[in-house]
C-alpha cells in the first residue's frame, strides 16, 4: 500500500535484490499497469512510471523529492527480517506484507 493525505493506493508489488545489493522494485496495479519501476544500488538509481512524474536517474543523494520516499524502500527492505513493514518518511507512507 501507498498512502498521501491525498492518495491511498494498493497494488502488486515485485521486489528483487542480490547479495551486492542491487535492489528492483516494481510496483503495478493488475496486470500491465506498472506505476512505477525502480532499479538501485548503493549510490545510483533509475526510476521510471507515472510515479516517477516522467522518469528520473542519477545519484540517490540528488533525487528529486517526490522520488526520495521511493528511494529509501531499498533499505527498509532489504534489511527487513519481517513478514510486514511499514516505512514512513515525511507524508508518505508505505505498507509490504511479504
Amino acid at each position: 500500500m501507498y498512502r498521501t493525505p491525498k492518495t491511498t493506493l494498493i497494488g502488486d508489488v515485485l521486489v528483487r535484490f542480490s547479495k551486492r545489493g542491487d535492489f528492483e522494485l516494481t510496483f503495478s496495479k493488475g496486470p500491465g499497469v506498472t506505476l512505477l519501476s525502480l532499479r538501485q544500488d548503493a549510490g545510483f538509481a533509475e526510476v521510471k512510471g507515472p510515479f516517477a512524474e516522467g522518469g528520473w536517474s542519477g545519484a540517490v543523494e540528488q533525487a528529486p523529492k517526490p522520488l526520495r520516499g521511493w528511494l529509501g524502500l531499498r533499505d527498509k527492505l532489504i534489511h527487513s527480517q519481517d513478514q510486514s513493514v511499514r516505512y514512513t518518511v515525511g507524508d508518505e507512507t508505505f505498507v509490504f506484507r511479504l
